[in-house]
């Protein structure tokens, strides 16, 4: 079974039950899905509270293992900034999630494909 990262905009999309993010998930239907720090720590950081921020806690990491953020994906990291933030405006969260599916060498299922194009040896699903 192959093991695929959901990227936050997957998350956020299925939460706000959006078909878009339902369809896309399709994509990895069969596959092993997990999310990684990075993910983690931005639905997190969007909590409207408390209750929300444990809610979120406690779904997310029961429901998916977790990569997590290695000396490897820090050096693939540094090589994304170096070749691609000079000339694409993109968050560094997006660098770092992208970093962090290259260093576990699974591919990324994203609703921000555009964010995640210019990476080289990125895989998409």
């Amino acid at each position: 079974m192959e093991t695929v990262l959901i990227d936050t905009s997957i998350l956020i999309g299925r939460m706000r039950r959006e078909a878009v993010a339902f369809a896309a998930s399709e994509r990895a239907s069969g596959s092993s899905l997990v999310i990684c720090d990075v993910v983690l720590a931005e639905i997190l950081a969007g909590a409207r509270n408390k209750a929300e921020y444990d809610r979120h806690h406690k779904e997310l990491t029961t429901n998916f293992d977790i990569l997590p953020f290695t000396m490897e994906v820090s050096q693939r990291f540094r090589e994304i900034l170096k070749h691609i933030a000079p000339e694409h405006h993109v968050h560094l969260a997006d660098h770092l999630i992208a970093a962090t599916a290259m260093a576990h060498d699974v591919p990324l299922l994203t609703l921000n494909k555009k964010h995640f194009k210019p990476i080289k040896g990125l895989k998409l699903v």
